[in-house]
């Protein structure tokens, strides 16, 4: 059924109104940040977990082993120069994310670019709108690698000081600044608007 030409501009109307636009540049703000922390749990931490020290932001191998047995065991698992594919399968490997999800991230990472690059187009065309479910799978994504590292830092002792544990209540600062980012979003859209 096409839409007839009072409808469409109805449609615009609504769209262009400043909270619906702050709303859609919120959307699109919240995914490029999301996409970007699970950049850094899946490539940063795989790494990291090898024996990589990036802490400085020149980065370094602890060892020409840890390198040699990173190559082996994480970067192996796909094509070449294709780290970030290889880091998720190991991460699936090890439990931290299902295939479903590691699958859905390519889909996250197409989808994040074309809301960035095409940012003009989801706030004027009435036929594109932000998709909710990537952002919600990108969360629950970022929720899943967080827990899994959390899990690896208590299985190495890090929280050892600290007594018995609940890591349901431990938050990365990559976490926290993430919930602060979704909280603002939901707000704003409770204001009033409708995050489409």
């Amino acid at each position: 059924m096409t839409e007839n030409v009072d409808d469409i501009r109805a449609r615009l109307a609504k769209k262009l109104e400043p909270q619906q636009i702050r709303l859609t540049l919120m959307h699109a703000s919240l995914m490029q940040l999301v996409h970007e922390l699970i950049k850094q749990w899946v490539l940063m931490d795989v790494k990291a977990f090898y024996g990589y020290d990036d802490i400085i932001g020149d980065g370094t191998w602890l060892s020409q082993r840890s390198n040699e047995r990173y190559q082996r065991e994480v970067i192996a698992l796909a094509a070449p120069r294709k780290d970030f594919e290889a880091s998720a399968v190991w991460l699936e490997q090890a439990g931290a994310i299902t295939r479903t999800q590691r699958e859905r991230l390519d889909e996250i990472y197409a989808y994040r670019h074309k809301i960035t690059h095409e940012a003009i187009a989801f706030i004027v065309d009435v036929f594109r709108t932000p998709d909710p479910s990537m952002l919600t799978d990108a969360l629950q994504i970022a929720r899943e690698l967080d827990r899994f590292w959390k899990g690896i830092e208590s299985d190495i002792g890090t929280y050892d000081a600290h007594g018995d544990v609940d890591l349901e209540e431990v938050h990365s600062g990559r976490a926290l600044v993430l919930q602060l980012c979704v909280d603002a979003y939901l707000t704003a859209e409770g204001a009033g608007g409708t995050a489409e």
